[in-house]
């Protein structure tokens, strides 16, 4: 794996999409869902698109030059981006790879189909071709100011931004919550599952939270350590919807790194992280968007369930990114 001292590293990008309005997959989400299968995992909300994938490669080409290649993995799909492409600059064209679960999936189809976010990411290092190096996005997580390769590698080791933090079962009134609402352990919790990652490489104590931003991860070390713990990837990837007993296989392979000395912590978490909901206030939604465009300490921008704002907000949000990400890309 890669030691060396700043000298030029290749670096891809690999985003994860579904189109969960497609019929087709629609009806195969909804043929494994069952009544005992209900949860925040199947709601339709994790799995429509309002063509952030779009923003979110543009945002990419503009604002990480370097990064080589642009992997979008998907289940059997073709994004239009993909169609788009097909008119742009061949410098901008060949950075596109459309890459099928069925690929990275190849030694254990019977998995398939998968609507685990959390199994998918596990499977990362299998794409073909994919760099030593690479940056993972979900198509909700945007660039928004210029970065260089130090933003995301240094001396060939991944920055990992984030804060250490004391496990949420460790919490006491966490942990009276969970006795008198023991359903609520039944629920995927983005926190609990970094702490679970963390607790099987020994961080009992506390975990190092991180958000919602791209990842800097190192194929190597994500290969080398899956086929050292076979079981516990295949144990991992089972479940086609989220379980509450799940890791996150970025956030497990960092805390391994951080025991090996294989990363580079950062405090500086460089985003905005925008949560939409039912009763979110639509202009407050514009403001925090453009306080992140303004401030240039902040180069990455989330916003999740764009989808669920009415369509005035979400052309003016979308108006407002597709200006910040605009590339002549033909």
């Amino acid at each position: 794996m890669s030691t060396h001292l700043n000298k030029k590293i290749e670096i891809d990008a690999v985003i994860t999409w579904v189109d969960g309005d497609d019929e087709e997959f629609s009806k195969k989400r909804k043929s494994y869902t069952s009544n005992n299968n209900i949860n925040e995992s199947t709601n339709s909300t994790r799995f429509n698109q309002v063509d952030e994938l779009s923003i979110a490669v543009k945002s990419i080409f503009k604002f990480a030059p370097f990064v080589r290649k642009i992997y979008i993995l998907t289940d059997n799909q073709t994004p239009q981006i993909i169609k788009q492409s097909e008119q742009w600059k061949k410098s901008f064209q060949d950075r596109i790879k459309l890459v099928d679960h069925k690929e990275v999936f190849s030694n254990y189809l019977d998995v398939l189909p998968t609507f685990n976010s959390s199994t998918i990411e596990t499977m990362l290092q299998y794409i073909d071709g994919l760099s030593e190096h690479f940056i993972y996005f979900n198509d909700d997580m945007f660039l928004i100011k210029p970065t260089k390769v130090e933003d995301w590698f240094l001396n060939g080791k991944p920055v990992i931004r984030g804060k250490w933090l004391t496990p949420p079962d460790k919490i006491w009134y966490k942990k009276i919550r969970n006795f008198l609402f023991p359903s609520k352990r039944k629920k995927f919790s983005f926190k609990r599952a970094q702490a679970i990652s963390a607790k099987i490489e020994g961080f009992d104590k506390k975990y190092f939270r991180t958000y919602h931003s791209p990842r800097a991860l190192n194929k190597i070390i994500l290969k080398d350590y899956f086929n050292n713990n076979l079981k516990l990837l295949k144990d991992q990837i089972k479940y086609r919807f989220r379980k509450s007993s799940q890791f996150i296989s970025y956030s497990l392979i960092w805390h391994y790194s951080i025991k090996m000395n294989l990363a580079i912590i950062s405090n500086e978490l460089c985003l905005q992280e925008i949560n939409i909901r039912s009763n979110s206030n639509t202009k407050g939604i514009l403001k925090k968007i453009q306080y992140a465009i303004d401030n240039n300490n902040i180069l990455f921008l989330n916003i999740q369930s764009l989808d669920i704002l009415d369509i005035d907000t979400l052309n003016s949000v979308n108006e407002l990114l597709h200006d910040l990400t605009y590339i002549d890309l033909e």
